[in-house]
């Protein structure tokens, strides 16, 4: 006895919702089984920190005071003062050196920065990170300390300057 063409067309979809939605219930089971059992975190292992975050004492960067004054500027017209601070970052095996020579020429040193700042424009004090007046003391402090030969590098790393608001002492 053979279902006629009438009695499959009666016969409800429900039948085939079910099966395939069993099948989708059977495949997501699977996957997120194997993404459970497959998927977890990688094993944690403890490891020596590398030498590169080690550096040699003689190689770490150590700043040294070269100025701690007012320095005035007049080339607008009207004179201003600053209270400046300047400092030199060089390696550990150069701070002796370098402050001896700091302190043994400090008013010459003294004397070229504060004309440097005499002769810096205006717009050069409103640069956000004072760029033209450090490159210049930078270049005159690395033509005083020069290059260290056995390392070929400069003895002066970086020249910071620590710059107040300028203060408008004439009239």
């Amino acid at each position: 006895m053979g279902l006629d063409d009438g009695q499959r067309k009666t016969r409800s979809p429900l039948r085939l919702i079910l099966v395939v939605g069993g099948i989708l219930v059977v495949e997501a089971v699977v996957i997120i089984g194997a993404m459970v059992v497959l998927g977890g975190p990688p094993d944690v292992e403890a490891a020596e920190p590398p030498a590169v975050l080690t550096t040699p004492e003689e190689e770490q960067i150590v700043e040294i005071l070269v100025l701690d004054s007012r320095l005035p500027n007049n080339k607008s017209g009207i004179t201003y003062l600053y209270d400046t601070e300047i400092y030199v970052q060089v390696k550990q095996r150069y701070a002796t050196e370098v402050a001896d020579e700091l302190q043994q020429f400090r008013n010459e040193i003294k004397s070229e920065i504060t004309a440097i700042w005499r002769t810096a424009e205006m717009r050069h004090f409103q640069e956000p990170r004072l760029e033209s007046v450090t490159r210049r003391i930078q270049t005159m402090l690395s033509g005083r300390f020069g290059v260290d030969l056995q390392h070929d590098e400069p003895i002066i790393s970086k020249c910071v300057i620590v710059m107040g608001m300028g203060f408008r002492i004439d009239g």
